[in-house]
């Protein structure tokens, strides 16, 4: 039976395609710190846009930790706030406060919401137990506490919180303390008590044991006959056309988000926070528009090029990674 052979100049078109689709979205990816952050900071935007506080919490966060920035600050405090993480919220505004200039419009708001979120705090007090040692380590939900927070009020958010105390010798106690809004609970911390061999009981040795390595993923084969490709090429198409249509879309909602900053900020460097939120979304729907449409394009490409060469039975195709020039890609490679 004569087989059907796959050109070389037809599999270095898909090649090419596949490619320049990864090195559009490699393009995209931000390249320093600083854009990093601010990627993460229009994701965080966006959740906020949308009414997800409790997803833009974390973008917020690692945007901060990656590029410190005040306006990420700002919005992370004021994310907190609002799902009623007070003791979080009060300290980053309390933070926000030491880096404002007296003319930022920022500062009455975060002066008012740290006077506001001071009632409604609630207090956590570890107390060590009457002619108890001290500890070694004190955690208050997985995070160290100094020593010199013992005895005091510590300001926490409401909900429930685990307490870890360490001594020398190895013994460990555990508590647990739930507050409400603008409570206030005393937990005391107490060794465990020693066994009759005068050692301190040890919790039991967690299991050491690594996890078994990931098998590497196998190179994705097409099924040999040509309706198996076929079928493939249209699932890559259809992909291809909906990430242009979503490219169409997001387009357009770009080009409506710079006609509003237009009109809210016709003088950029007096842009309100309405018109800040405006213009970062519309860097991040013009962002989304162009890594969309490298795609769609590319798994357009793809698709007429599965669906032109597909190959009778006894052809089989895989598509695999591949080191190329300039960083990497795919390729198309059959056996007959």
């Amino acid at each position: 039976m004569r087989q059907a052979r796959v050109p070389a100049a037809t599999r270095c078109m898909l090649s090419l395609a596949l490619v320049c689709a990864i090195s559009q979205a490699a393009l995209a990816q931000p390249a320093t710190p600083k854009a990093q952050a601010q990627a993460l900071f229009e994701q965080g935007r966006a959740a906020v846009e949308a009414g997800d506080c409790a997803r833009a919490i974390p973008l917020f966060r690692q945007s901060q930790t990656t590029f410190p920035a005040r306006g990420t600050l700002f919005n992370l405090a004021q994310c907190e706030a609002k799902l009623g993480r007070v003791a979080s919220a009060s300290r980053h505004f309390k933070e926000l406060l030491t880096q404002l200039t007296p003319d930022d419009p920022r500062l009455p708001i975060a002066q008012k919401q740290v006077t506001d979120l001071a009632p409604r705090l609630p207090k956590l007090v570890l107390e060590l137990a009457q002619g108890a040692p001290p500890p070694s380590e004190v955690l208050l939900d997985q995070a160290p506490l100094p020593q010199a927070s013992l005895g005091g009020e510590l300001p926490v958010d409401p909900g429930d919180h685990v307490i870890v105390a360490r001594w020398a010798g190895g013994g460990q106690t555990e508590a647990r303390a739930s507050l409400p809004e603008a409570a206030r609970k005393v937990v005391r911390l107490e060794p465990p008590a020693v066994s009759p061999s005068g050692d301190a009981p040890s919790p039991p040795a967690a299991d050491a044991e690594a996890p078994p390595a990931a098998a590497p993923a196998p190179a994705l084969e097409a099924a040999p006959a040509s309706s198996g490709r076929r079928t493939l090429a249209f699932v890559v198409g259809g992909v291809g056309a909906a990430a242009l249509g979503g490219s169409l879309i997001t387009g357009g909602l770009a080009l409506g988000a710079k006609h509003n900053l237009e009109e809210e900020c016709p003088n950029p460097s007096q842009c309100n926070d309405d018109g800040m939120s405006t213009r970062s979304r519309g860097q991040t729907l013009t962002t989304t528009s162009t890594v969309l449409g490298a795609v769609g394009l590319a798994g357009l490409g793809a698709g007429l090029v599965l669906l032109l060469t597909a190959p009778e039975q006894g052809t089989s195709v895989a598509l695999t990674p591949a080191v190329l020039p300039g960083g990497g890609g795919a390729v198309l490679r059959s056996r007959f």
